[in-house]
């Protein structure tokens, strides 16, 4: 992110991020107003949110970054830019969390991180488009001059040439996301599923598009938002593995995803760590292959979790109503004829 205020005016790119904060806020009450969800938690938090969000995003980058600051006070000059998207996630997640434990655990944390990861892609769809203006997220020098148009690449004046527009393939894979979380949230009808899905389709395309962005944080040869992207689609792997081996048991459908996402993860990792040694090229090709695929299994495996649980609760629902009714005929027949 880019300063959000300047000269007492409000550049183009800090609208862009208060326009998509605003968005994420009006689609995630709009989502749980759908949901018969309380909003009452959503009004709590959303203050602390937008403080916290802000918050982690600067100090993530800060510390990352420490070395473009030779002044220490100037780490919070707020107003000359210097955030991370995962670093304000860390922030709504911490609030959230907080207000569960003040509340002593009155409210589904699930159903608020629904409403938020619905949301989320919008937002950052919304947001992205504002590097237009502000220069970041862009990938490298575009060399073939037939290639250099908008939304291909796009000019930066700071170095008078062309780079590819990685925040414009963001946004689009951004909206693809929406409108698939949102179609997959109503068939599934299963909270957690909007969850899900958003951890593991956004940072699975973030793990690729940051390997073409030239303004990666890096932590040695480590670029963070990739790393953490990585762990994010593994860890919320994992957990739904735990979750289906203990409630199914092993079967040969998911024993089938566990093995497409080990080895297309192991493919990627292979492919980053030799990307100058051949064609660079088709190592971009390969990861982002291995990336799809891994969003696409981990998709699929955790939506066909969804729609089981969703059906074995409308099964138990339907055996609750056929269950007859105790027969209390003869208890009154006895009490008329005096019977014992």
């Amino acid at each position: 992110m880019t300063q959000i205020l300047k000269s007492g005016t409000i550049p183009l790119y800090g609208a862009f991020v208060a326009a998509a904060t605003v968005l994420l806020i009006l689609y995630a009450f709009y989502y749980t107003s759908k949901r018969k969800y309380e909003n009452s938690t959503l009004m709590y938090i959303t203050p602390a949110a937008i403080f916290l969000g802000f918050a982690g995003a600067r100090l993530m980058y800060v510390t990352v970054c420490d070395q473009l600051y030779i002044e220490p006070a100037d780490k919070w000059k707020l107003t000359d830019g210097g955030y991370a998207l995962y670093g304000a996630a860390a922030g709504v997640i911490l609030t959230v969390v907080i207000w569960w434990l003040i509340t002593k655990r009155r409210f589904s944390p699930l159903k608020v991180f629904d409403a938020i990861c619905i949301s989320a892609p919008l937002a950052i769809a919304l947001g992205r488009m504002g590097s237009i203006f502000s220069g970041d997220c862009l990938g490298e020098v575009v060399e073939a001059e037939g290639l250099r148009f908008f939304p291909v690449a796009i000019y930066k004046a700071s170095d008078s040439s062309y780079h590819y527009a990685v925040f414009f393939y963001e946004a689009v894979f951004c909206l693809l996301i929406f409108f698939f979380i949102r179609y997959a949230d109503k068939k599934a009808n299963c909270p957690g599923t909007s969850t899900y899905l958003f951890t593991v389709l956004y940072s699975s395309g973030r793990s690729f598009f940051e390997g073409l962005r030239e303004d990666s944080m890096y932590l040695g040869f480590v670029r963070i938002n990739q790393a953490i992207s990585i762990l994010a689609v593994l860890g919320a792997f994992a957990f739904l593995s735990v979750v289906l081996f203990k409630k199914t048991g092993f079967k040969w459908k998911y024993i089938i995803s566990y093995g497409i996402v080990t080895v297309s993860f192991a493919a990627a990792f292979f492919a980053v760590f030799y990307m100058y040694s051949s064609s660079a090229a088709w190592n971009t090709v390969q990861i982002m292959i291995c990336c799809a695929v891994i969003a696409v299994t981990s998709s699929y495996t955790g939506l066909l979790y969804a729609l089981e649980m969703e059906k074995s609760k409308k099964a138990a629902k339907k055996a609750v109503r056929k269950k007859p009714l105790p027969d209390k005929t003869q208890r009154f027949s006895s009490i008329k004829t005096g019977k014992k």
